[in-house]
């Protein structure tokens, strides 16, 4: 009984195949709608059906040989005749307007007239005084000296610039320019003297505190010196503009100034949240965008205030300076920056006595000649005995710092990395004691 009645599921499911199959012919025989029926069909269609060949669908299509072509004439109005002649259409002759009497005539070529000759105008009287002897428009330099990096050097005096032509940043052709204008620039940005005393919540003392302070956070982030000249320049312009600030507030103008100059000068500035950090969090991220807000309006958003290293930099360069002088002269810049009494002091007078206060200590002439030489005179236009005002406080900063209360930029320089510059004996005896008392 089991067998049988598989043999009649098998016998079943035969049946039901064929039974498919004759469907599946019948549907391939029928034209099978497209995916775009609603459009019509728009492509030639393939006989499917394999009984049915294809002369046979040939064979069904209507005998094209006789049949004319069928012409729309809907937009005809005339008959058109059995043969066309082509025509040559000749242009119109323009006709002349009622009441026009224009001619046209050739015209001749326009030749211009010889003006007479006018009297020459009599040459301009020449100046009473030599432009050389002039003196110079900024206050404070030395007449008697050539003139800050001119173009016109003098016969003595070598030219430092001389196969720069494809340096990027002192490039032969405009390094001269770009220095002029930046001793332009230090005498519209000045400092005042004593500029503190107007205010009544802080003192000289808190300055440099807060500056040492910032000088040993500067080194903690490992930023450019740049950065920390620029920091000190923004906090004592600010304090200069705005008369009353609260003691509370000096730290937070500090690393306020300290970020606007990472900005400004450093490729990858620290966080706003590093320098909020670095303070204790004794103030918020938003109160350090308020003072930040503050100190731009107050400066008038002009931060290009020169800086005492890139005087430095071009005079290192006229002095052929080692790379152990042109160190101390920065540890002499740096110790200038902590000392209130020498604030108001421009930054080329700043770098011109650092630079020679180091050639005197670290390179000594053997005859006894000066260090000064006419180079240095023409590219720092400073005589020797303006710097040397200057370099005596200078000299007395560096024997005092060993036991000074801001040991920041003492502390720096004693590593071996900055060339143990502040430990050195040039800097505590010998000839730095002779400068001090001359």
């Amino acid at each position: 009984i089991m067998a049988t009645k598989n043999r009649l599921g098998s016998v079943n499911e035969n049946e039901a195949d064929k039974a498919n199959r004759k469907l599946l012919v019948k549907n391939e025989a029928a034209p099978r709608p497209t995916r775009r029926a609603a459009l019509g069909e728009l492509s030639n269609r393939v006989l499917r059906s394999s009984s049915t060949s294809l002369k046979e669908a040939q064979g069904k299509l209507p005998d094209l040989k006789n049949v004319k072509p069928r012409v729309n004439t809907f937009w005809k109005k005339e008959e058109l005749p059995g043969k066309i002649h082509r025509a040559i259409v000749k242009p119109s002759e323009a006709k002349k307007l009622p009441g026009s009497t224009t001619n046209l005539a050739i015209v001749k070529p326009f030749v211009a007239k010889k003006v007479p000759n006018l009297e020459k105008p009599a040459p301009l009287a020449q100046p009473e005084t030599d432009f050389q002897t002039e003196r110079s428009a900024v206050e404070g330099f030395a007449t008697d000296a050539s003139e800050c990096h001119s173009n016109n050097l003098l016969s003595d005096v070598i030219d430092i610039d001389a196969g720069d032509e494809d340096s990027l940043i002192h490039m032969t052709e405009y390094v001269k320019d770009i220095f002029s204008y930046l001793v332009e620039l230090e005498k519209k940005f000045p400092i005042e003297k004593e500029y503190m005393a107007k205010h009544e919540d802080l003192t000289p003392r808190m300055r440099s505190v807060l500056i040492d302070w910032i000088n040993e956070v500067h080194y903690q982030f490992h930023l450019v010196p740049e950065t920390y000249h620029m920091c000190v320049a923004l906090i004592d312009r600010y304090l200069q503009q705005r008369k009353k600030l609260s003691r509370k507030l000096l730290q937070l103008v500090g690393i306020t100034a300290l970020l606007l100059a990472s900005k400004y000068e450093e490729v990858m500035p620290p966080s706003i949240y590093d320098f909020v950090h670095i303070a204790d969090n004794s103030y918020t991220d938003r109160e350090v965008r308020q003072m930040e807000m503050s100190m731009l309006q107050r400066m008038e958003f002009n931060l290009s205030r020169p800086l005492p290293i890139h005087f430095l930099r071009r005079f290192s360069k006229a002095a052929n300076a080692t790379e152990n002088i042109h160190g101390a002269a920065k540890y002499f810049l740096e110790l200038i920056s902590l000392e209130y009494s020498m604030v108001h002091l421009r930054p080329s007078l700043m770098a011109a006595a650092s630079i020679y206060l180091a050639l005197r200590l670290l390179r000594p002439t053997e005859d006894g000649s000066s260090v000064w030489t006419n180079t240095l005179e023409y590219y720092t236009n400073y005589t020797e005995g303006e710097v040397l005002k200057v370099a005596k406080d200078v000299a007395l900063l560096v024997i005092e710092a060993p036991d000074s209360r801001y040991k920041a930029v003492f502390s720096k320089y004693k590593h071996k990395k900055l060339g143990e510059i502040s430990i050195l004996p040039e800097m505590s005896q010998g000839i730095i004691k002779t400068i001090i008392n001359s």
